[in-house]
């Protein structure tokens, strides 16, 4: 083969290939749109999933922190401390002031029952003396009627000399009534003592009843 002949080959080959080429690609071309639109929707259903995951992963912090909070300061601890020693001295507070009003109501209770036995033995006492002043009254009006009916105590007792019984009957009496007046003095001595510490009680009785209701009504 001559050269001229295989040169003209070589280009007709070439002009053919590219032929060829430009025919292809003109029947490729048309299915491009179709093939980068879903592309597309796969690029913005990847943005979409990217932004997702970005805001989730930004809420995630938020929730671990509202779940799992800060540790308290030394500050915040010290403080809480101090507020539950507060709040127990105000409870130890107001048990010791319960413990002292009842220590006071029994103590008021119990002067309350000692006064009243006091009042009563007075009380009993004094009547005793009353009644044993009734008794020397009678005795001083009996000496005294006797001692106006001389002549019949002398009859009664009898004797040789009359003068001399006298005397002594006379005699007698005398010192009965004197020992009895100084009894009634004694007795009447004893009996305003005994009124008079009487009074006292009354009063000092008087005053813790009261008080004793007063603290039973506070407590109810």
């Amino acid at each position: 083969m001559k050269p001229k002949s295989k040169l003209a080959a070589i280009l007709l080959a070439i002009i053919s290939s590219a032929a060829l080429l430009s025919a292809s690609a003109a029947q490729e071309r048309p299915k491009q749109p179709s093939q980068s639109k879903p592309s597309a929707t796969r690029s913005a259903q990847k943005a979409t999933a990217e932004k997702s995951a970005t805001e989730k992963s930004a809420a995630e912090p938020d929730e671990k922190i509202e779940a799992e909070p800060a540790p308290p300061t030394n500050e915040e601890l010290m403080r809480k401390s101090l507020d539950d020693l507060s709040t127990q001295i105000n409870q130890l507070t107001t048990e010791v002031k319960r413990l002292r009003h009842d220590n006071e109501r029994n103590s008021d209770a119990m002067q309350l029952l000692l006064y009243e036995e006091r009042l009563a033995k007075v009380e009993e006492q004094t009547q005793n003396a009353l009644d044993y002043k009734l008794q020397l009254d009678a005795r001083e009006a009996d000496l005294q009627r006797r001692s106006r009916n001389i002549q019949q105590e002398v009859i009664l007792r009898g004797g040789l000399r009359r003068d001399e019984v006298e005397a002594a009957v006379r005699a007698d009496l005398q010192r009965a009534l004197d020992d009895v007046h100084n009894q009634q003095n004694q007795y009447q001595q004893r009996i305003a003592d005994l009124q008079a510490q009487a009074t006292r009680l009354r009063a000092k009785v008087e005053a813790l009843r009261k008080k004793v209701e007063r603290t039973e009504e506070s407590n109810q």
